[in-house]
């Protein structure tokens, strides 16, 4: 399909890449070398503490230079590389049972492995990947695959100590990294996690539901931490595995969802937390809890069961984004954060996504005008170029600007990076894999 730039269009591509490729040399110069790679602070403020995971730490700012080598820019290769090489430490290391966490020294700090997809071990297995894909680095993706292999043997033997449910920390983003990159003997762990979890679920009217964490009782139902993403997990599940009853089980997970979300103007918006933590502002609209990310369990069922209806719910989801003022200020505490887990990048994904999958230039136009407010928001001075996010409680209320993917600069300039190319290439630019998000073809 043609894309045909206008005037506008090719202004906001040129901007997007400038300050993208002007803010990851502001997070790659933040790099610490150590033990022959590097690693990162989550600020760049002294005494800042180090993280390798894919949400504040070294995976995320490999993924966000995959970004960029996709995008053709090779400068940051270096960077990528002794990235790269912490995360292949950390796999070996985790092969050998010599590592817990994604720790600053690669040492073990607690008795049981971080073996999540966000914050721990499967978050390095996914930016391994990831990079090779990109890269073509074998190396990279041969001990993505091992760790994948060591964190299978450890989620089998630990299972009853994996005290988070959900898909940011807890069981639901295991499957992912096992079903989407393991081999037979990891799929077989993923399905065992699959039968934890369903006896771990809370029935809520017949339908299930689940706390992030055995000991926290409130839900939080959107994507990261409740309903839509354990409900993704056992959608994927189903369909790797063969298993119709865990399919079953997603199918009612969203059922719930559409009962929680239904708005009397057609749209979905699924309440935050269940009972709500803030009256005034009942639903989000980001990927972690809000509709940007609830409606991958809808689009995921959608590709699995094409005649379902469940591509209905999904646009209803996409319009409650839409229709709901965002990214203007509309009071104190609303869209104050620019990041991919609970903000404007977030958001600007989807509409990509969207524009990939239908060719619809409407949604193009609105990722442009996203990134258009995301670049008028930006701090550039002799230090370089980031985004700090507000608290509007806060006095100044400006916060210290983060370095890293989900929350930070990195997945800021990523987006931009994307946006950038797919307005290049059209919706046949090539994307980045990620064990959460469905397929856009």
């Amino acid at each position: 399909m043609e894309c045909v730039e206008t005037d506008h269009d090719a202004t906001v591509q040129h901007e997007a890449r400038a300050a993208a490729r002007a803010a990851l040399r502001w997070v790659t110069d933040a790099g610490v070398a150590v033990s022959g790679a590097m690693t990162w602070p989550s600020t760049r403020t002294p005494g800042a503490p180090y993280s390798d995971d894919l949400y504040f730490g070294t995976a995320g700012i490999l993924t966000a230079l995959a970004e960029a080598k996709l995008g053709g820019l090779n400068e940051f290769d270096d960077h990528a590389n002794a990235a790269a090489e912490r995360l292949r430490q950390l796999a070996r290391l985790a092969a050998h049972e010599d590592v817990g966490v994604c720790a600053t020294e690669l040492e073990p700090e607690m008795d049981v492995p971080d073996l999540s997809l966000y914050t721990g071990l499967g978050g390095v297995a996914a930016a391994l990947h990831m990079w090779a894909q990109v890269a073509g680095d074998n190396e990279a993706e041969l001990d993505s695959r091992a760790l994948v292999r060591s964190i299978a043997v450890r989620a089998a033997a630990e299972r009853s100590q994996l005290g988070w449910h959900d898909l940011l920390s807890g069981q639901a983003g295991i499957m992912l990294v096992l079903l989407t990159l393991g081999d037979q003997g990891a799929r077989q762990v993923a399905s065992q996690l699959a039968d934890q979890l369903t006896a771990e679920a809370q029935w809520v009217d017949g339908l299930p539901e689940w706390f992030p964490h055995r000991d926290k009782h409130v839900f939080q139902p959107n994507f990261s931490h409740g309903l839509a993403g354990i409900g993704y997990a056992f959608s994927v599940a189903g369909r790797e595995l063969g298993r119709a009853d865990l399919l079953d089980i997603a199918i009612v997970a969203a059922r719930r969802l559409i009962q929680l979300g239904s708005q009397p103007d057609g749209t979905l918006a699924v309440p935050h937390s269940i009972p709500l933590a803030t009256a005034q502002a009942p639903v989000s609209y980001g990927w972690c809890n809000g509709a940007t990310g609830t409606l991958r369990l809808f689009e995921q069922l959608d590709q699995i069961q094409p005649e379902a209806g469940w591509s209905q719910y999904a646009q209803a989801a996409r319009q409650a984004v839409r229709s709901s003022g965002l990214p203007a200020r509309l009071y104190p505490g609303f869209w104050d954060n620019l990041g991919q887990c609970c903000g404007t990048a977030g958001v600007g994904e989807m509409a990509l996504d969207r524009y990939q999958q239908t060719g619809d230039k409407e949604w193009l136009a609105w990722a442009e005008t996203l990134a258009v407010d995301v670049l008028n928001r930006s701090i550039n001075d002799q230090s370089g170029v980031r985004w700090a996010h507000t608290e509007h409680r806060q006095d100044p209320p400006e916060l210290e600007p983060t370095v890293g993917f989900m929350q930070g600069t990195a997945g800021i300039a990523s987006w931009l990076l994307r946006l950038s190319r797919v307005q290049h290439d059209g919706p046949e630019a090539g994307t980045i894999w990620w064990p959460d998000r469905p397929d856009i073809r």
